[in-house]
């Protein structure tokens, strides 16, 4: 199935596939570290914020699955259904976060650690789709992330060449970062932490007018109303991807 990055049920079963593929043959060879396997396949180190930040992540999905499922107000034999095998889930959860092996942890709800062919992650497909086809949610491509990632890092890279104060650069570059994390982890987080994220960036900027005068003098002033809105318009859904650079301008007195 295509993933659905802001459908928990549809994130939780790719990441699962996806740690399973990558350590297939050797799980059963050696015990490897589900904290190690599940950083590595994320892509991010294990004993850093950022790992602590995604494993964290993973291990609350089971949870938002069963909220999901039970915001949908089933009647109760569909709904006992769809949530059948997730407090297995859960369990193997708690499982990775005890930092068992990678093993221990998929045969919890897979019997011989055979991921693909569990009832679990079938249980997990079915939830997928009856919450994409009852509470769609707008998905983000593969193609919207790496633009939004390039995006990013060009913006960090001028605010870093621009040679602004050391309180108006530590304020963009600290929330350009925290947005390009939350691009990273959107396969965890799914788009609302994007959204969360870039609400943060734009709202400390506009909390902060001062930052403003240092963009002027770099010349970087019409090249941040340009980059907002050009995220904007890739994160925002509807009437919300309209006008906000100018409206930032604004409030910015410019």
């Amino acid at each position: 199935m295509t993933p659905t990055y802001d459908n928990p049920a549809a994130r939780l079963r790719e990441v699962l596939l996806a740690v399973h593929g990558a350590f297939r043959t050797r799980q059963t060879q050696e015990p490897i570290s589900s904290w190690l396997a599940f950083a590595q396949v994320l892509g991010v180190e294990q004993h850093s914020s950022a790992g602590l930040h995604a494993i964290a992540g993973v291990a609350r999905l089971p949870d938002l699955v069963i909220e999901g499922i039970r915001a949908l107000g089933e009647e109760p034999e569909e709904e006992e259904h769809l949530l059948l095998h997730l407090d297995g889930l859960q369990n193997a959860m708690a499982s990775l976060i005890a930092r068992n092996s990678l093993y221990q942890v998929f045969s919890v709800f897979a019997p011989g650690g055979e991921v693909p062919k569990s009832a679990a992650v079938h249980s997990l497909a079915s939830a997928a789709r009856v919450l994409h086809r009852t509470a769609p949610a707008h998905s983000m491509s593969d193609e919207d992330i790496a633009r939004l990632e390039d995006l990013i890092v060009d913006l960090m890279r001028e605010v870093s060449a621009a040679k602004l104060p050391p309180n108006a650069s530590l304020l963009l570059l600290q929330h350009l970062q925290a947005l390009l994390q939350s691009v990273q982890m959107v396969r965890i987080y799914g788009r609302d932490g994007v959204e969360v994220a870039f609400d943060a960036f734009v709202g400390a900027v506009l909390r902060r007018p001062e930052t403003a005068e240092p963009l002027r003098q770099a010349n970087l002033m019409e090249r941040f109303r340009e980059w907002v809105t050009t995220v904007n318009g890739i994160i925002s859904v509807g009437t919300g991807a309209a006008g906000l650079g100018q409206q930032v301008m604004r409030v910015l007195g410019s």
